[in-house]
């Protein structure tokens, strides 16, 4: 959790960079608190990060909470480092009542696409259940932009395992035998694994999910929290700019 001092806002007239990181989710207000809570996305390109300023890696898939009064950020949680993997937060978030030693407070459920649900203050961003870090693969094409560790929540995950190759599926032996193939043949080391150039790696919970628009939906009287959950891995790869001209 990051307490942000961003810069005033630009005056009239300023030329602002284009590709910054943006919410094309849906947004939810908390009259009494005067917050508008934002699930923002990423900069452009959704998979490298060098071309990056630090401002805008401060607030990439993060959910920013804005003032109403102000226009200005009250506090910032940040569900990826560094994101290369288009893990931005799609889904709106919830606004609850969650019990805590000191009784109940004003909290929201935040979907991700890892799939990681985390419970928040609403009043200033801090989780109220535990979270964690886990241990994030180097490499890729930009080696010295992946970060050495990643959050997760100790609350709840609809993540299932990382992939094996006994998971690999096909219509006919044949096809089973030509994917656990090409499973042996891409880069994949869990769920964090860098984007390369030379070869595929496989992204998985894919780009749509874990949890995307679907978001969550509370039934406040039996306690029950119902996630939608998109499961379907992706292969993908850089190209660099010679090939793709």
């Amino acid at each position: 959790v990051m307490q942000p001092d961003l810069p005033a806002a630009p005056p009239p007239g300023t030329q602002l960079t284009p590709g910054t990181p943006n919410m094309w989710t849906t947004a939810t207000g908390d009259e009494q608190l005067g917050l508008v809570y934002l699930p923002m996305g990423n900069s452009a390109a959704d998979y490298y990060s060098s071309a990056r300023r630090p401002l805008e890696k401060q607030v990439s898939s993060a959910l920013v909470a804005l003032d109403v009064h102000t226009g200005k950020p009250r506090w910032v949680f940040q569900t990826v480092h560094n994101d290369v993997w288009d893990y931005d937060l799609g889904s709106q978030v919830s606004l609850i009542d969650y019990p805590t030693a000191g009784g109940m407070a004003p909290a929201l459920v935040l979907p991700s696409k890892t799939g990681e649900i985390y419970i928040l203050d609403r009043r200033t961003g801090k989780p109220l259940t535990a979270t964690a870090q886990v241990r994030a693969p180097s490499g890729g094409v930009e080696p010295s932009e992946r970060v050495p560790f990643q959050p997760v929540s100790g609350f709840a995950t609809v993540r299932k395992a990382n992939l094996k190759e006994t998971d690999m599926w096909g219509m006919s032996p044949i096809d089973q035998m030509i994917c656990r193939i090409q499973f042996r043949r891409y880069s994949y080391q869990g769920f964090f694994t860098p984007p390369t150039l030379d070869r595929y790696f496989i992204e998985y919970p894919g780009y749509n999910g874990g949890s995307d628009w679907g978001s969550a939906a509370i039934d406040p009287r039996r306690g029950v929290l119902i996630v939608n959950y998109n499961d379907m891995p992706n292969a993908a790869r850089l190209i660099s700019r010679k090939e793709a001209d």
